[in-house]
């Protein structure tokens, strides 16, 4: 696996949830385990925070593109940013703000970052 297709794959990721957020954003945050008919707001910041992952998702496919050699760096970064996720996520579960009730909710919350976490801090060094 190159770096090259490894921020391709974050590119599909980073877009499935901007898309779901823009989309399907009450959908998405019951997927989740977080009651969207509690907070009827929640759908709609979704939909506005939607922009940040596509934003992503944009950047990382034409990274390799725009940065050529320094690709290292950016896929460090990158490292960097799935880490964070995962250690902001694991505060709020310890706050009980954000649910990891079970495995299958903590995979489905956590894993896509630990997953690339690695894989970026892996290829990058």
């Amino acid at each position: 696996m190159t770096l090259t297709l490894l921020f391709r794959i974050q590119a599909v990721v980073m877009a499935f949830f901007g898309v779901g957020m823009l989309f399907a954003a009450g959908a998405l945050i019951e997927s989740f385990g977080i009651s969207a008919t509690e907070n009827p707001m929640m759908p709609t910041i979704m939909q506005q925070l939607s922009i940040l992952p596509l934003s992503f998702a944009y950047f990382s496919w034409k990274a390799p593109d725009w940065v050529g050699s320094n690709l290292k760096a950016v896929g460090m970064f990158s490292a960097v940013v799935h880490f964070a996720f995962i250690v902001v996520g694991l505060y709020q579960h310890t706050n009980g703000a954000f649910p990891l009730d079970s495995f299958a909710q903590a995979a489905q919350n956590l894993g896509p970052d630990v997953i690339l976490g690695i894989l970026f801090l892996w290829k990058s060094r």
